[in-house]
């Protein structure tokens, strides 16, 4: 018999593959992440009042983008970036901001709320290098009294939605952003003032400590100031909030705690002792209005206060009922 023998042979097929990346993104020197659809992204940013009082600013998302290469690379392929998506409007503001006017400064220019969808930011060349999308939310100060907006540490401050399209096919990517705060802030978004905003110094001079009385409303250690509230647009009316803020005292809260733990200070109104976080109800009539008030010191009942300098400090904030 016969045999048959035979070899066999491994055949390898090979071939050069061009690798070809999509559109890519990152925030803050992060590693860059494909765009697949839609990419999810998310940046904590700096939460501030501008230099020129007018919007408040969230700082500090450094968004950068970029696109495919290929064996074609560098070539007349382009990448752009317009505002808004399939999925959402170009700015959402989030629930903290809800009822305030808002926008976005793009390349330099401030755009508020409605932003139309569309608005070319930028164009990416084929080169694979990563180009900064110049982008930043703000919150528009209002000329009206506001309550102030109390800013924490990770509140979701809104989401940014933009789009990618190029002039080589007719793919496109989305990406959306959501703006989570850094610190905690607190400021009112409004450009009404207290006393013009300058502080209201109150100095009790030199008293004996047997002189502090232990009642705010009796007290002889008083000293009395007037209010003056202001809105730099005419014409309006309404009721507003003037709240006392700071530390109260460990010995009566009606009180602001000082630096010497015996002694506080009260704001009277009215007659009546405005408790360390309460409020007291006035109004502002053609955009303007004012209130006579009375800072008195007070001392812990049965101590007698040790002697030297002493200091504390509050805020006043106008809000709206």
């Amino acid at each position: 018999m016969k045999r048959l023998c035979g070899t066999t042979a491994l055949l390898m097929f090979m071939a050069g593959a061009t690798s070809v990346k999509a559109a890519e993104c990152r925030v803050n020197g992060g590693s860059w992440r494909v765009i697949v659809g839609e990419l999810p992204l998310q940046v904590p940013v700096t939460v501030t009042l501008a230099a020129d009082r007018t919007r408040i600013m969230l700082e500090g998302a450094r968004l950068e983008c970029r696109f495919s290469r290929g064996s074609q690379s560098p070539s007349s392929r382009q990448d752009y970036w317009s505002t808004g998506s399939s999925t959402g409007t170009p700015w959402i503001p989030g629930i903290k901001f809800s009822g305030e006017g808002a926008g976005l400064r793009i390349n330099g220019a401030y755009r508020n709320i409605p932003i139309p969808s569309g608005i070319r930011v930028t164009t990416l060349p084929d080169n694979i290098t990563g180009y900064p999308i110049d982008i930043t939310p703000y919150i528009l100060v209002r000329n009206s009294p506001s309550n102030p907006l109390d800013i924490r540490i990770g509140d979701n401050l809104g989401r940014l939605h933009l789009t990618v399209t190029n002039n080589y096919n007719s793919s496109t990517g989305r990406i959306n952003i959501t703006y989570n705060a850094a610190n905690n802030f607190t400021v009112s978004p409004s450009t009404c003032t207290i006393n013009n905003n300058n502080p209201i110094d109150i100095d009790f001079g030199n008293v004996h400590q047997r002189a502090i009385g232990t009642d705010p409303l009796t007290t002889t250690i008083r000293r009395d100031r007037r209010l003056t509230y202001s809105c730099p647009d005419g014409g309006i009316n309404t009721p507003i909030t003037i709240s006392y803020k700071g530390t109260p005292s460990a010995f009566d809260t009606r009180l602001l705690r000082m630096t010497n733990a015996d002694v506080g200070t009260a704001l009277v109104r009215g007659g009546s002792a405005v408790q360390v976080g309460g409020s007291f109800l006035t109004r502002i009539t053609n955009s303007v209005g004012g209130d006579d008030v009375t800072f008195t010191l007070v001392r812990r009942a049965g101590s007698l206060p040790a002697a030297g300098a002493i200091s504390g400090s509050g805020v006043l904030v106008m809000g709206v009922p």
